[in-house]
């Protein structure tokens, strides 16, 4: 069994499709974790952390990097750094009062990839549905009109884009 601290214990049960668990380890990851999620580090302090909690930080990464877009990732990076709303205001130059609105966006766009990659794997994995790959991204995605537009003009009646890409 891997070593467990107090504070990891706090996290056993936390899923990445809860936003309020989201920000929480937003919020409180510079206490928790010392590695940089735009880094793609492995975290340097995973003698502290078991491995579960490392995973879950792993799996938080990756939904950063799927679904916020640069100017989102510059400001998660100065909240998970603990700096005030003013500071990061000032850093940024936008106003104070955004702060709060642009974290909340943030959480919701990790929560809507989390849940998309879920029903991702579940289609394809457990459903067996067939699947078709994205001309831009390349993924392989389940071929429903969840994940692309229709088009009757096409053979398989979607688009060659998956809808996240035809944004």
């Amino acid at each position: 069994m891997a070593f467990q601290t107090s504070k990891d214990t706090k996290y056993n049960q936390l899923v990445l499709s809860d936003i309020t668990v989201i920000k929480e380890l937003l919020t409180f990851r510079g206490s928790i974790d010392d590695t940089n999620f735009n880094q793609g580090a492995c975290a340097t302090n995973s003698l502290k952390m078991n491995t579960d909690v490392i995973s879950l930080f792993a799996d938080l990464d990756e939904l950063i990097k799927k679904s916020l877009n640069e100017e989102q990732i510059k400001l998660l990076s100065y909240i998970t750094k603990d700096y005030s709303n003013y500071t990061i205001a000032k850093i940024l130059g936008i106003p104070v009062k955004t702060i709060g609105s642009r974290f909340n966006t943030i959480c919701l766009k990790i929560k809507q990839e989390n849940d998309r990659q879920w029903r991702k794997v579940t289609y394809i994995n457990k459903l067996r549905l067939k699947t078709k790959i994205c001309s831009k991204c390349r993924e392989f995605l389940p071929a429903t009109d969840e994940f692309f537009s229709l088009n009757n003009s096409s053979k398989d009646l979607f688009h060659s884009q998956c809808k996240k890409c035809k944004k």
